[in-house]
C-alpha cells in the first residue's frame, strides 16, 4: 500500500508541503497505475472535479469531409474517453479551425453533440465546454489568398469568417456567449479562459487578470485557460494568487515530453497540453523548446517518434493535481500519471521543489538497455527518399529498444562517432516514442542513417549510443565499432 501522509500540526497549507514535499518517490492509485509523485503523496478520497483536456485540432473542413489527413476520428476518439471516465468538463486550448472558417469549428461542435448530446455524459450529469479560441480560429482564413483578397474588398463574409463576426458565430455554433475572457465554475472550482486577440495579446492578459481579481474564489485551486503561454508581466502577477494553475497549448509539443510542465520553467505552476493532431511537426523542421533541453545535438527524424493525437485527463484534489496522459490514435497510455502540487515553490527554502527539474531528473532516472544488447553499424545506401544523393554511402544504424527501465520511458538516443582526432555528436528520436506504450513499431527498435560525408575521418570508427529520457537523463550505453 502507498503510504499516505498527514498535516497532524495544522500547518498552512503551503508550509506543510514545503516541509513534506522535500523528495520525489511512487506512489500508486487504487487501480493501480503509478504515479510520479512526491514522496508520502497519495491522492485521497474523491477528486473535486475531472476533466478532459485538448487542443490544436487544426479541422480543415475539406479533409474532415473526406475522412482525410484532418479527420475528426481522433478529436471523436478523445471526447469518447473523456466520457468514459465521467468527466465534467472538456477543457480545448484553442485553434479548432485550421483556416479561421465558421465550417470548421462546426465540425467540431457536431462531433461535440454526437459523443454528448445536450451537453450530458453517459451518466446524465452536464459537462461544461471550457474552449477558448487560438491564432488559427481567429486568423487563420489569412493564409487563403483569395479569401483574404475577398475580405479585403469587404465583401460580407461573416457567415464563413468565423473571426469576421465571432460574438454571434460563437452563439449560433455553441449556444453560448462569446467573450475576450470568461469564467466558469465546475463543482466549485474556478476556470477562466481568454480568446485569442490579434496582435494584442498583452490587452488579453490584462482583461483576464482583471477578471481574476475581481472574481470572489470560495477556495483555491483556480485555473487559467489560453491558447499560448502567459507573457512575464502576467506571470509576475498571478504569482500572488495561491493555488493559480495555467493550461495552454499552441506549441505542438508531446505528453511524453516531460518538458510541458511549466513548473520546471518558469514561476508559474501549469502544463502545455499536447496537440490532437501531429501534423504539423511531422517532418522535425519545427521543434519546440522542449525538445532542446534532451541532447546538446538536435534532435532528428520527428517522423519516427510516431503521429500522435493526445490529450490529458486532470484529476483535482484540494492539494494536488494527477494528471493522466493517452493517445487517441492508435490508443494507449503514455506512461504513468503526474501527481503535482499546485502551489509553486519559491525557491527559498531549505527543501527543493519536487517538481524543479533537479528533482525530476532523480525521480525519473534513466533508460537502459536490456542485458545483451547489441548496436548493429553497417555502411548501405540511403533508403530515406529526402536524401540529397541517394546513392551515396550511409552509415546505418540500427538501435534496439532501451526498455529495461520499466519507470523511465527513452524519449531519444544520443549518438557518438569517434574518429580520428574528431568527435561526432548526432541525436535522433526514440521509435515511437510519441505513441502509447507498446504501439511502437517494429518492436521499438530505432534506424538513424549517418551520411558518410558527417563521419569524421579514420580507418576505424568507435560509435555509442545511449538513451536519453526527454529531460536529458542518460542510461548506460552500447557501442560498437566499423572499418570504413
Amino acid at each position: 500500500m502507498a503510504m499516505q501522509f498527514s498535516n497532524p500540526a495544522g500547518l498552512a497549507r503551503r508550509d506543510f508541503m514545503k516541509g513534506a514535499l522535500s523528495l520525489l518517490g511512487l506512489a500508486a492509485l487504487g487501480n493501480g497505475r503509478i504515479l510520479a509523485a512526491p514522496c508520502g503523496w497519495k491522492p485521497q478520497g474523491k477528486p473535486k472535479v475531472v476533466f478532459g483536456l485538448v487542443s490544436d485540432t487544426h479541422f480543415r473542413y475539406d479533409d474532415v469531409w473526406r475522412g482525410g489527413a484532418s479527420s475528426d476520428r481522433y478529436f471523436v476518439a478523445a471526447l469518447e474517453y473523456f466520457r468514459s471516465r465521467n468527466v465534467d468538463a472538456v477543457v480545448h486550448c484553442g485553434d479548432m479551425a485550421d483556416g479561421g472558417l465558421v465550417k470548421e469549428l462546426q465540425l467540431h461542435a457536431d462531433a461535440w453533440y454526437r459523443v454528448f448530446p445536450q451537453n450530458r455524459g453517459s451518466d446524465g450529469r452536464k459537462v461544461e465546454k471550457l474552449f477558448v479560441t487560438g491564432n488559427h480560429d481567429m486568423e487563420g482564413w489569412r493564409g487563403d489568398r483569395a479569401l483574404a483578397r475577398q475580405v479585403a474588398a469587404k465583401k460580407d463574409l461573416s457567415g464563413k469568417v468565423f473571426s469576421l463576426d465571432a460574438v454571434r458565430n460563437w452563439e449560433r455554433i455553441w449556444g453560448e456567449r462569446y467573450e475576450p475572457v470568461w469564467h466558469k465554475s465546475v463543482r466549485g472550482v474556478d476556470f477562466f479562459g481568454m480568446n485569442w486577440i490579434e496582435n494584442r495579446k498583452g490587452e488579453g492578459e490584462a482583461r483576464l487578470l482583471q477578471l481574476i481579481d475581481e472574481t470572489p474564489r470560495s477556495c483555491a485551486p483556480f485555473f487559467f485557460i489560453t491558447h499560448a503561454s502567459t507573457g512575464k508581466a502576467f506571470n509576475a502577477a498571478i504569482e500572488k494568487h495561491a493555488g493559480a494553475f495555467g493550461l495552454w497549448g499552441h506549441h505542438h509539443l508531446s505528453a511524453t515530453n516531460w518538458n510541458i510542465l511549466e513548473m520546471l520553467n518558469s514561476s508559474v505552476a501549469g502544463v502545455q497540453c499536447p496537440a490532437c493532431h501531429s501534423r504539423w511537426r511531422a517532418d522535425g523542421k519545427w521543434m519546440g523548446g522542449g525538445d532542446r533541453c534532451v541532447s546538446k545535438a538536435p534532435l532528428e527524424c520527428k517522423m519516427q517518434g510516431g503521429k500522435w493525437e493526445q490529450g490529458l485527463v486532470a484529476s483535482v484534489y484540494d492539494d494536488m493535481l494527477v494528471v493522466e496522459r493517452r493517445e487517441f490514435s492508435l490508443g494507449g497510455s503514455l506512461g504513468e500519471d503526474w501527481v503535482m502540487p499546485f502551489d509553486r515553490h519559491s525557491g527559498k527554502a531549505a527543501s527543493p521543489h519536487p517538481f524543479s527539474r533537479a528533482e525530476l531528473k532523480k525521480r525519473i532516472g534513466a533508460p537502459q538497455f536490456r542485458n545483451g544488447a547489441k548496436l548493429d553499424a553497417a555502411f548501405t545506401r540511403s533508403a530515406r527518399k529526402d536524401a540529397k544523393d541517394a546513392a551515396a554511402r550511409t552509415l546505418l544504424l540500427k538501435i534496439p529498444p532501451a526498455d529495461a527501465n520499466q519507470s523511465s520511458r527513452v524519449y531519444a538516443y544520443e549518438i557518438a562517432v569517434q574518429g580520428e582526432g574528431k568527435k561526432l555528436l548526432k541525436a535522433v528520436y526514440a521509435a515511437g516514442c510519441n505513441m502509447g506504450i507498446g504501439c511502437a513499431p517494429d518492436g521499438g527498435a530505432t534506424s538513424f542513417e549517418i551520411a558518410s560525408s558527417a563521419l569524421p575521418p579514420g580507418k576505424t570508427l568507435a560509435i555509442s549510443v545511449r538513451p536519453l529520457t526527454s529531460l536529458g537523463t542518460a542510461g548506460k550505453a552500447i557501442s560498437a565499432e566499423i572499418t570504413v
